[in-house]
């Protein structure tokens, strides 16, 4: 029996969040190439921090303020190129909610509808855990300025005037990186919150259609309606297929300069936090960032395993259902499946490197040797 409508989740259950931010941020206007709104002015303010950040890169007299503007600047960039990728593409990400539709429909039986609801509220905690961490980082950057004696900004970068003498330009420079840091977190989130909610999506509708190619022939002695239900799973299966095809095309060239700029801004930030970083908002700043750099990395790759794992298991399912007292045409229609789950596919970030756990270590090792990296040139400017 089919699931009544109210019990399917709808887009704003599984992708509420992230498209409330790409509306925000005009993401939806853009990619209609609507130029003309208030949209492309935020987008503008938050494009123009970036430049900011680059032209005060390591003219700083503290190396506390160095680290973090090396940080920012990598980290702007990336979150402006990675934007506009989604932008571009954010066409695929309907594409994607007429197959999940599709899929969700076919959900039926109680183990079925106890995974799905499951499946729904883990997305939910997902996505809040995005939420929360970049909500904690936005606070934490906006007013950990406020507790220093001198006139200060949240961040340290080049402005053309000289806000230190000046109130006016004070006010005009604070609320210039309140705007574009507001804008660049929130486009964080929408851009590094949405991979691993899709994989997860993929994964847990991969573990429903185990469940339900696994149960056939277990449950009804009617043969011709055992064959019609497999056939129907042959679909999902091609469904489910080209909803990953299409998740991967959207995410790949983003997770390309995600993985990049992770080892980078790992390393820099480690490095502030163990050797510069002295009062309290410096270390809970530090702290924070450097959670929020795992968040962007760990979840997608530890997903991107988790699919691979579900989408071997299709095969053993195949055998587990009630294959044994079916007739010949069902039998026939098995093989062919059984073939298709033969191989299965591996998610890869700009064609090249694998979304996957080793991905995660081989970054980690990669940020560590830069933290050294770092360490050994300062000690030698220490020396010289």
């Amino acid at each position: 029996m089919a699931p009544k409508e109210s019990q399917i989740p709808t887009r704003s259950d599984y992708f509420r969040d992230q498209w409330r931010a790409w509306r925000i941020l005009g993401a939806l206007q853009l990619n209609a190439r609507n130029y003309w709104s208030g949209a492309t002015v935020l987008n503008i303010v938050v494009a123009l921090y970036s430049p900011a950040l680059l032209l005060s890169m390591f003219s700083f007299d503290t190396p506390l303020e160095n680290i973090t503007n090396f940080s920012l600047s990598i980290t702007s960039t990336a979150t402006i190129l990675k934007f506009g990728l989604y932008v571009v593409h954010l066409g695929r990400l309907r594409e994607m909610e007429k197959i999940i539709t599709r899929l969700d429909n076919r959900v039926a039986g109680a183990a079925q509808q106890q995974c799905h609801r499951l499946m729904a509220k883990k997305l939910r905690k997902l996505s809040n855990v995005f939420l929360y961490t970049y909500g904690f980082v936005f606070l934490n950057s906006e007013f950990s300025f406020l507790f220093t004696r001198e006139r200060s900004l949240p961040f340290p970068s080049w402005f053309p005037f000289d806000w230190k003498n000046s109130t006016t330009n004070y006010i005009g420079a604070l609320c210039f990186q309140l705007v574009s840091i507001f804008g660049q977190i929130l486009q964080n989130f929408a851009d590094d919150s949405f991979p691993p909610v899709a994989l997860c999506l993929c994964a847990e509708h991969c573990q429903l259609l185990i469940l339900r190619i696994s149960s056939i022939g277990h449950e009804s002695n009617e043969q011709d309606a055992n064959d019609a239900e497999l056939v129907l799973c042959i679909k999902d299966q091609k469904d489910l297929y080209g909803l990953l095809q299409l998740t991967s095309a959207l995410i790949s060239w983003p997770m390309t300069i995600q993985f990049f700029v992770m080892a980078l801004n790992i390393g820099a930030t480690t490095f502030g936090l163990v050797f510069f970083a002295e009062s309290m908002q410096d270390r809970m700043y530090f702290a924070s960032y450097l959670l929020a750099l795992v968040l962007q990395t760990y979840p997608i790759c530890f997903y991107g395993s988790l699919l691979e794992e579900r989408f071997g298991e299709l095969h053993y399912a195949v055998f587990c259902s009630n294959w044994v007292n079916q007739n010949r045409r069902y039998r026939t229609n098995m093989l062919i499946l059984a073939e298709r789950t033969k191989s299965y596919p591996r998610l890869l970030a700009g064609n090249l490197v694998p979304i996957h756990l080793s991905t995660f270590q081989a970054s980690c090792k990669a940020a560590y040797s830069f933290f050294t990296l770092i360490g050994n040139t300062r000690d030698r400017a220490k020396s010289n």
